[in-house]
């Protein structure tokens, strides 16, 4: 499936750790035929000498320059498929800030993602079906992985998303790809 160079298409695959986004996103990548995403804070971490994200001292920091890069490629490429959102970003925000961050920088934090995200094309979530498989970076609880599937369908609701947005109903990733280019198309 190749896509029609006159429209946008800005694909997202969000959802919890370890729900299999990446590797849709991977074998999507070629059949869409738009440049990908990828996971950018894990290689921000990585390129800024930390093996886990946990590990970064100013958390609050982090988490926004991320969404900034996040937006920041998404406006350089125009069209893609991303492994992760802006909505991802605004999901850990809230997990990991609860209480704690400055009520201006949340309100900041929520309005750029929320602004990004009225730009997708195609939302695609990844809802939780086995359990993560441990990387060594990411949080592979599964009280963790329910807490951000909550989170995450919260927020496609919240910003009225759900009418550009798929659910994947399949465990395998080939039924997963057919489950999404039928959608697409």
């Amino acid at each position: 499936m190749a896509t029609n160079p006159k429209s946008t298409t800005r694909v997202v695959i969000t959802g919890a750790s370890g729900v299999g986004k990446t590797t849709l996103v991977e074998l999507l990548a070629p059949l869409l035929s738009i440049p990908v995403i990828p996971e950018l804070a894990r290689q921000m971490c990585l390129d800024a000498g930390y093996d886990k994200i946990g590990s970064i001292p100013d958390q609050e920091g982090f988490k926004k320059q991320v969404l900034d890069r996040q937006i920041e490629e998404e406006n350089r490429l125009g069209n893609f498929v991303s492994d992760r959102s802006a909505i991802d970003c605004w999901a850990l925000w809230q997990r990991w800030n609860q209480n704690s961050a400055m009520t201006y920088d949340t309100e900041h934090v929520y309005n750029k993602a929320r602004s990004q995200a009225e730009t997708y094309t195609h939302v695609i979530y990844v809802p939780p079906m086995f359990p993560p498989v441990d990387d060594g970076f990411r949080w592979t609880e599964a009280d963790y992985q329910k807490q951000m599937d909550r989170i995450i369908r919260m927020t496609l609701y919240d910003w009225n998303l759900w009418d550009k947005t798929l659910t994947i109903t399949d465990k395998d990733n080939n039924a997963r790809v057919k489950e999404v280019l039928a959608w697409m198309e």
